[in-house]
Parts: structure tokens; sequence; C-alpha cells
């Protein structure tokens, strides 16, 4: 009894065997055309690949962003290339498994990694539609300098102290911020108070007369000397003096100070009085 119980299941084991064994040879042409087909869409997504890296570096600077943007597409070609040659293997169930596991394996991802893939998404659109580039001198979310890199998930600047400060894209690109390189210039504010009973005529005419002569004005707008209300005997006034554009915040100080070193000897000269208990105040523009 024992005996024929063995023969049975070796019986049932060997038919198996046997139909495996079938079916893998029936198998053989589709295994073929599935390996031709993704072999096929491995070499079109390296093709797309290198294509989209030149279509970008167009659009784009950031080597980092683009590299990361023909990758994702290569990819996302390749796992289409495999999800079609599961398919073509009769293993539709694998596919929908796949899929779904992707699905939900996604999602998870997405509520872990949230502000993360905001800032790399950020960062996408900032290399691609932005103006920002290396070097530029900005102010942003309280952060004054120039950037060094705009990353995957974050903008370094070096601040004018000197350190490296480091902005999540997403700010950078939600929040307004200051770019102070394209206009080809900066605007240097001198404000302050004098005496009502100076000759104001005077003092505006030979304060712009004395601002002309610096080596870094930017010759299309000239220096303007104006004033603003009169409170208590007081005049309020706003010297404007123009630049040629630097991203070298050292250099925008010294300039500052030229001009109020000169607007001092001036009014040194014309024994101007300034307002008690007022001070010149510069402003960074």
């Amino acid at each position: 009894m024992e005996k024929k119980s063995l023969e049975v299941a070796f019986d049932k084991l060997y038919d198996k065997l046997e139909g495996w064994l079938n079916t893998l040879i029936e198998m053989i042409p589709n295994v073929i055309i599935a390996l031709v087909v993704f072999i096929i869409f491995y070499i079109l997504s390296r093709w797309i690949g290198h294509v989209i890296t030149k279509m970008l570096g167009k659009l784009s600077k950031n080597n980092l962003i683009n590299r990361l943007i023909a990758r994702a597409l290569s990819v996302s070609i390749i796992m289409a290339g495999v999800f079609f040659a599961l398919g073509l293997m009769h293993l539709d169930k694998t596919v929908t498994s796949l899929l779904a596991g992707i699905g939900i394996f996604g999602l998870a991802l997405s509520f872990a990694f949230q502000h993360t893939a905001t800032n790399i998404l950020s960062g996408m659109i900032i290399s691609l539609r932005s103006k920002i580039q290396l070097g530029d001198l900005i102010d942003s979310n309280d952060t004054f300098g120039n950037v060094l890199r705009v990353g995957l998930r974050s903008t370094k600047v070096l601040n004018v102290k000197g350190q490296h400060v480091d902005i999540p894209n997403r700010l950078l690109l939600d929040n307004t911020y200051k770019e102070f390189s394209k206009t080809g210039f900066r605007r240097i504010d001198v404000i302050g108070k004098i005496n009502f009973r100076e000759n104001l005529d005077e003092i505006r005419q030979k304060a712009e007369e004395r601002m002309m002569n610096f080596d870094f004005l930017y010759k299309e707008k000239t220096p303007n000397f104006v004033y603003n209300e009169i409170h208590k005997e007081k005049v309020d006034f706003t010297l404007r003096v123009w630049m040629k554009f630097t991203n070298v915040d050292g250099d925008y100080l010294n300039a500052r100070s030229q001009c109020l070193i000169e607007l001092s000897k001036l009014f040194n000269e014309l024994e101007v009085e300034i307002a008690r208990d007022e001070i010149l105040y510069l402003d960074r523009i």
C-alpha cells in the first residue's frame, strides 16, 4: 500500500515537472521576444536620456538637476520595458502586483519625505525657469549674499559675513527675494536731516555736483538729492547715487563710504548744520 502511494506521488511530481518543462519550451519564443523588447527599451532610454540632457543644457546650467531629470526619464522608460516584457511572457499578475507595490511604496515615500520632495521639485523649477545664476547677489529669507550653488534640496549662499547659508528651495521659490545682478547698477542712499534755515537749493546743487566725481558711477543715472518733508524746523533729505553693479559687497560699502565722506566735506565747507540728535543714515539697496 505504501509502495503504491509513493508511486502515485512520484507520478504526480513527474507530471508536474513535465508540464513545467513543456510550458518552458512553449515560452522560449516569448522569452526571446521579451528580451529583445527589453533591450530595445534599454537602448531607447539611453538615447532619450542623452537627448534630454543636451536639451536641458540649453535651458539650465545646473548639471545636477539636468542629469536627475534625464536619469528619471530613462528609468521610467526601462520600467515600461520591464512591464511590457513581463506582459509578453503572460505574467500579468506579476505586473499587477509590481504596480500595486510601487504605488503603495510611492505613497509611503510621499508622506515621509514631502518636504524633501517639495524642495527637489522647487530646485528643478528654479534651475529651469528662474534667472538665478551662480555668483548672483540675492536677498532672501533674511540672507544677503552671493549664490554659490543651486542644489537639489537647497540653494547655498555665501552671506556678507562670510558664512555659508542653505536656503531650502521651496522657501526661495515661494517667498519674495531681491536679485541685484540683472539691472547693471546698485543704488546708494544717504538719508539725513538738516535745519530748515539752510540754503536748501545751494546744498542740493553742490551735493549732486560732488557726487559726479566718482569713478564707480553708473553713467546712465545722475546723482539725485531730494528733500522729503519738514518737521519742527528739520528737513529730511535723501541723496541717491547709482554705481556700476558689483556683487562684492565690500566694494559697495566702500563706495557708500566715499559718498558719505564727500557729503560731510561739503557740509563743512558750507557750514551746514546737521539737525541736533540726528545722524546720517545709510541704506543698503
